[in-house]
């Protein structure tokens, strides 16, 4: 690389690490670990000069002595203030670009290293990384960045956590120019632990080392490649969250203490007038005011952009319910919205079947396995009671066995504690099984032999299936004659285009999706083996507005931009540094596991337990309380979508680090129930 272009790799080295202490110059195959780092790190092509940024504390002399004796370049400066560290290396060595690796990397790819720098070059990015996407292994981390965006970084950045770790305020101010680079090689790769946290972790990067020691210039599909072959290699590793240095930073500078209320008069206002006329105030339980803090949280939203909504009062809000989920592209997404009004200017509600019917129905059979005809709805419950009813004209049975929640419909709800008004002969012919207990489903058959017409289950929810599970299930329902229906209507899309039934590789008879499938505009759709299908030319599932064409049109265009962005891999990557950094801030403020995230990244679950680790709806309605008077409208999920964007987390950790660390305090209190500043939550039913 030519000297008006130089690249110099800064390593951020340090012997003070609080799990593992001098950790950067423990022995891997008969050297030190930096010496390792700053080797792999020599023969990445596009770089100029190698330089260990470490601090002038007296410990790390013997950092400084190792680059001595190793004739590599060596930088002290401030122990905390690494920004500041890293600008005054970067500007002795009169670099034009930096890039960023830290000393706990042993496995750090010079191929990864030279993609990284090149990315940032081609696109005239300031910042270039592979970590703004997960799809590296941690342990691969690299970041590219001008000597311009770092001096601007140096001289704005306030906040103690974007000083000690360099690179927030590049990557989440929204002033530098970012791209990501992509692991579009080994997609196995993903999620994959290789840093060196605790000792678990050393001892891991220790047999790679020796597995490998005929290959000394090994890369990451060499690492791959062994693990393939040796899979318990993966036992060894460690299970500490990712960054988690740096989430403790945000808790560190985190303010305890009750936030002021908002303002909500115009609020209070409309539930006076909606009490008058609308029966609970809300049309759907789960927006009800009784779902949150009353008193403290809003009661009616007036609009919604992107990942955020604005009450009636002009309040702002993170919202992480989404509609209940169906948002994947956030509100008032422009290209699904310019393909609904698109389609409403020429009607959409027609008195005979529309094309766009065909063309929907086309796309979905060729993107969900089971799918080889398709019929629509408006709602989930549409579509799940439609699948129920076919399932009963095909078998001529009458009994369902379910797992998971499927809507309002009398046949299911009548199953749970919100019966009323659904007959007992009605109820006596619905029957829950447990999750995760192909014995329980084995049971609940057995005890009515013959009389089951279907299995209706959420393939997955908040707790992934054990493997082999949702096999398991199919083969005990069609052993018995029942068809098996999936219920995607919350993990359609959200898991992948074709469902969870993809990413588990299980195909059912039927299967259910809505919500994403419109982001907001009402669609759903049963799916299914032809022969199944072909009873709704019998079986009376019919709607006014189940070929409404400007649903259609925002479904199409919703599909177009999952199947052509990484919106699915942004919302996976978003929804991962989210729950790990609630995890994180949890632990440090002593609640964990009393307060814990729970599921898989796109959409999680916040778990609020007591002292004695039963459910808490105290624990939930505080934290909700302190949550939404900072700005995060949550209920107890993050219903990710693409909007959600890494500046959008950042601020949330930020406000989570403030309210936990509040909990911490009040939950030691002997009456944690007296700063509850409104009427606790109440739950509409629990089903999962």
């Amino acid at each position: 690389m030519s000297r008006s272009n130089k690249a110099v790799v800064l390593i951020q080295a340090r012997m003070g690490s609080t799990r593992l202490p001098d950790k950067v110059l423990a022995d891997i195959a008969g050297r030190p670990m930096l010496w390792h780092v700053a080797d792999r790190v020599r023969r990445a092509s596009s770089v100029d000069e190698v330089v260990i940024a470490t601090s002038t504390r007296k410990a790390d002399d013997a950092v400084a002595a190792f680059c001595d004796g190793h004739s590599i370049a060596c930088f002290r400066g401030d122990e905390t203030d690494v920004l500041d560290r890293f600008y005054q290396a970067a500007k002795a060595h009169a670099a034009d670009v930096v890039v960023r690796v830290t000393a706990d990397c042993p496995l750090i790819d010079p191929q990864v290293i030279d993609r990284v720098i090149e990315a940032r070059a081609a696109g005239s990015c300031d910042y270039a990384s592979n970590t703004l996407r997960d799809t590296y292994p941690d342990g691969l981390d690299v970041e590219a960045f001008t000597f311009e965006a770092l001096e601007k970084a140096w001289k704005e950045a306030k906040k103690p956590s974007d000083r000690e770790h360099v690179t927030p305020y590049l990557r989440l101010s929204g002033l530098f120019r970012l791209c990501n680079v992509e692991n579009q090689d080994a997609p196995a790769a993903r999620g994959q632990r290789w840093t060196v946290d605790e000792q678990a972790d050393l001892d891991f990067i220790r047999a790679v080392y020796q597995a490998l020691a005929d290959a000394p210039h090994f890369c990451m599909l060499d690492v791959l490649s062994l693990l393939e072959r040796r899979p318990d290699l993966r036992d060894v590793q460690g299970k500490v969250i990712m960054n988690e240095g740096y989430y403790r930073s945000l808790y560190d500078q985190a303010k305890a203490g009750p936030a002021p209320r908002r303002p909500l008069a115009r609020s209070q206002e409309l539930l006076a007038r909606a009490k008058k006329v609308i029966p609970g105030c809300a049309q759907t339980f789960s927006k009800g005011h009784n779902q949150h803090v009353q008193g403290v949280a809003p009661v009616f939203l007036l609009r919604g952009k992107g990942a955020r909504v604005w009450d009636v009062d002009g309040n702002e809000y993170i919202d992480y319910i989404q509609g209940l989920l169906p948002n994947i592209l956030g509100y008032a997404h422009e290209e699904v919205n310019g393909a609904a009004a698109a389609q409403l200017a020429q009607g959409h509600s027609f008195s005979l079947p529309h094309p766009l019917e065909i063309e929907l129905a086309e796309r979905l059979t060729r993107l969900i396995p089971c799918a080889e005809m398709v019929r629509f709805g408006k709602n989930g419950s549409d579509a799940t009671s439609g699948a129920v009813r076919a399932a009963r004209a095909l078998t001529g049975r009458e009994r369902i066995a379910c797992c998971g929640y499927h809507g309002w419909q009398d046949w299911y709800i009548g199953s749970t504690t919100r019966n009323a008004g659904v007959p007992p002969t009605v109820r006596a012919l619905t029957h829950p099984f447990p999750y995760n207990d192909a014995d329980g489903l084995e049971r609940v058959l057995a005890e009515h032999s013959g009389e089951f017409a279907a299995v209706i289950m959420e393939p997955v929810n908040f707790v992934e299936p054990k493997p082999g599970y949702l096999q398991q299930v199919k083969d005990l329902a069609h052993r018995h004659g029942a068809l098996l229906i999936f219920d995607e209507i919350c993990s359609g899309f959200h898991f992948g285009l074709g469902g969870a039934q993809k990413r588990y590789g299980v195909t059912p008879d039927l299967a259910c999706f809505g919500k994403a499938m419109g982001n907001g505009f009402p669609i759903a759709c049963i799916v299914g083996r032809a022969d199944v299908m072909k009873m709704f030319q019998e079986a009376f599932v019919s709607f006014t507005f189940a070929g409404e064409t400007a649903s259609m049109a925002a479904a199409m265009k919703v599909l177009d931009v999952l199947e052509k962005t990484d919106a699915l891999a942004a919302m996976e990557s978003n929804g991962r540094r989210l729950q790990d950094g609630f995890n994180a801030l949890a632990k440090q403020a002593g609640l964990s596991p009393r307060l814990e995230c729970v599921g898989l990244p796109n959409w999680s679950l916040l778990k609020f337990r007591d002292a004695q680790g039963r459910d808490s709806l105290l624990e939930r309605s505080l934290f909700a309380q302190e949550a939404v008077k900072r700005g995060v409208l949550i209920l107890a999920t993050h219903n990710m979508s693409a909007a959600h964007d890494a500046p959008t987390i950042e601020q949330t950790l930020e406000v989570y680090a403030a309210v936990l660390k509040t909990l911490a305090g009040w939950l030691s209190d002997p009456n944690p129930a007296r700063f509850l500043e409104g009427e606790m939550i109440q739950p509409v039913f629990r089903v999962r």
